[in-house]
């Protein structure tokens, strides 16, 4: 028999952390449309990190009231919309919502957090000078290492470098830093996701994998010894391969995940397959974290365009991890 204080505790209803991403973008209005669906009200409880006023303007928009909380931020109100354009004030406001729900997620307060889009200009314009969510949310959990993933159903890629000039990819491609991104996405499928034995691809950088050094060395002075160190570890991995073939055979499930050398490697593939169901994971964090696979939209920003199915996705996910996580902590 379960004891009393065990049961009531895995009954209890997850708590998932939204933030509301650039007030100026479509973060509200995803929110709200994703916070009507049936399906995602069933499974969880919602506290919103934004403004309540913002949040409003959202439902009038599209017409929908959900149920949720909000966990309200002075820092930015519905006087204070510009709708479609980058301003620092937008940017300091998203960052408070980022900072406030890690923290939560931090004390346990909510069980994951799934961040709205976030414009990098509007929070340079404020003087905040991360390139993205990823290395703000590294630093306020002060996770040591950190890999982002993208995640469509059983098709998932991770990136050895993330937001950087073309130009500065071969400079930062290293045998240490491709193994840390393998043992990453290895420990994160296998503990998180529940893969056993996750099975690892990994992409060469240069076309036909370097052609033996006509093409450039990066494959075989990093990559391949890279992939060679994580097989000693006892890692299912193979490569590098090349990057213009493996996607079409990860597609056919031969894979877990591909491990791409750069963002648009990875991404231009993903994001064709999987633009509007897709999801971003924070691999390497002690909290967890998704995101719709998307930006701020600036374009279709509060004109009740967006659409919310990556939003949805996204808390899915989360919910289903950190799922896992309560069963795996009971174990």
């Amino acid at each position: 028999m379960i004891p009393a204080i065990w049961g009531s505790f895995m009954q209890r209803r997850l708590t998932i952390g939204i933030t509301m991403g650039d007030p100026n973008g479509i973060g509200a209005e995803i929110i709200v449309k994703a916070l009507a669906c049936s399906e995602l009200r069933e499974l969880c409880d919602f506290l919103v990190f934004g403004s309540k006023e913002v949040m409003k303007e959202a439902e009038k928009l599209v017409g929908l009231k959900p149920t949720y909380r909000v966990v309200d931020i002075d820092a930015f109100g519905r006087g204070d919309l510009n709708p479609g354009f980058p301003n620092g004030r937008a940017g300091e406001a998203s960052f408070l919502y980022i900072k406030e729900a890690t923290a939560s997620a931090m004390e346990g307060k909510v069980d994951a957090v799934v961040t709205a889009p976030i414009s990098k200009e509007s929070m340079h314009l404020a003087g905040i000078k991360y390139p993205g969510h990823t290395e703000i949310l590294q630093e306020l959990t002060g996770a040591k290492k950190v890999a982002m993933m993208f995640e469509g159903g059983n098709f998932r890629v991770v990136l050895v470098t993330i937001h950087c000039a073309l130009s500065e990819v071969p400079k930062l491609i290293s045998r240490e830093r491709v193994l840390s991104t393998i043992e990453i996405a290895n420990e994160s499928l296998r503990d998180l996701f529940g893969i056993a034995r996750p099975k690892i691809v990994v992409s060469a950088l240069n076309p036909h994998a370097g052609e033996a050094g006509a093409f450039g060395n990066e494959e075989i002075l990093y990559i391949a010894p890279a992939v060679q160190a994580a097989r000693k570890r006892g890692i299912n991995v193979v490569g590098p391969m090349p990057a213009d073939t493996l996607f079409f055979y990860a597609l056919q499930g031969n894979w877990d995940v591909v491990v791409a050398m750069y963002h648009d490697q990875g991404l231009i593939p993903f994001k064709m397959l999987y633009f509007h169901q897709g999801v971003n994971v924070t691999l390497g964090l002690p909290i967890i974290r998704t995101s719709p696979d998307h930006g701020v939209a600036y374009n279709i920003a509060w004109k009740g365009k967006a659409d919310p199915s990556s939003m949805i996705a996204a808390i899915r996910l989360a919910y289903n991890l950190a799922k896992k996580r309560k069963s795996f902590s009971l174990d």
